[in-house]
């Protein structure tokens, strides 16, 4: 694929993306244009705007969508943005559901830069609000992440309000939206308004504030389990797996030496490939979870120092599950899929 390669700029090829919105909040749904002239951009609703791209498998990039596209393929915004819903819904697969403790839930798809347009698939909320009559409460805090939880419930909202006021604190430059929504018969609208970080000098915090702190943290652990800004999720879960059948081939290599059925020869062998595809699960592991490059440096070496590798691994693959539950995966003992 050359790396100057671009999405063909077709009707088939169109998606929608949510990014902030700069202007005004929105109180409705609507589609009021972008000042941006050189792209097609809408105001959606409350901080969220939707953004036209072309998109395309095996391209490593998006392109955006320019005023000449449409007068091109001849689309009206209206008609744009059922393309790109649309185009967007199928690239995505089927919306996945995964409960996190406290009433909420992560929906996500095959393709994280489209889990927050999930909030376009009509179809999909209309079936929840057919068991939660009340409505239902999302918030998307940064990009790749959507979490919805019923509402009416005032615990279950206050934790969503929790989950998604961490998230958005932690986000950086993927920082999405400072709002939760509500969706019900006539749609959705802004609910409430997430407290946006604010940078602040570190506070000197005394050892009995400290201890309140962490056990209140403990208190709440998986369900606010946020994923930092930098990971790259489909690095971890194959580092994590990589290193997972590590352990497994570890112990089957170990056997078979022990059992004396093959000679030396083949039995270095074995280990010398185990080793070496142990440590590009090392480095695609500590990569994906954004450590620094010393960390990872450190990581490598501590493959191959017998025990204290397997305690390495073990504390890189329990980051990798936090973060990769807190984003909607869901992990089993041979690692994570979403």
């Amino acid at each position: 694929m050359a790396s100057g390669q671009e999405p063909a700029r077709e009707r088939d090829r169109l998606m929608v993306q949510l990014h902030p919105w700069p202007g005004e909040r929105l109180a409705r749904e609507t589609l009021r244009p972008s000042p941006a002239a050189d792209t097609v951009a809408y105001g959606y609703l409350g901080d969220l705007q939707l953004r036209l791209v072309f998109d395309e498998p095996g391209v490593s990039r998006t392109s955006a969508v320019r005023p000449d596209d449409l007068a091109r393929l001849e689309l009206t915004p209206q008609k744009a943005v059922a393309y790109a819903s649309s185009n967007s819904k199928r690239a995505s697969g089927a919306p996945q559901v995964t409960p996190l403790d406290g009433g909420i839930h992560t929906l996500r798809g095959q393709h994280a830069d489209y889990n927050a347009t999930f909030m376009l698939d009509r179809t999909f909320w209309r079936q929840q609000l057919e068991k939660f009559p009340q409505g239902l409460l999302a918030a998307v805090p940064r990009k790749g992440v959507l979490m919805f939880a019923p509402a009416g419930d005032a615990a279950v909202e206050a934790q969503l309000q929790k989950i998604a006021t961490r998230t958005l604190a932690s986000a950086g430059a993927a920082t999405l939206s400072a709002c939760i929504y509500r969706f019900d018969a006539t749609g959705w609208q802004p609910y409430a308004d997430l407290p946006r970080p604010q940078p602040q000098v570190a506070p000197v915090v005394t050892a009995a504030a400290r201890k309140v702190d962490d056990d209140d943290d403990d208190d709440e652990a998986d369900a606010e389990e946020q994923v930092d800004a930098g990971v790259d999720l489909d690095k971890v879960a194959n580092g994590q797996r990589m290193l997972v059948l590590s352990i497994l081939g570890s112990l089957l290599v170990n056997g078979v030496a022990r059992s004396g059925v093959l000679s030396t020869l083949p039995i270095f062998a074995m280990y010398v490939v185990l080793g070496l595809y142990s440590l590009v699960g090392v480095v695609r592991l500590s990569s994906g979870l954004g450590k620094p490059t010393p960390s990872t440096i450190l990581y490598m070496v501590l493959t191959f120092v017998p025990l204290v590798s397997l305690g390495a691994w073990i504390w890189l693959s329990v980051q990798a599950t936090r973060q990769l539950r807190a984003a909607g995966w869901r992990v089993g003992l041979l690692g994570a899929r979403p």
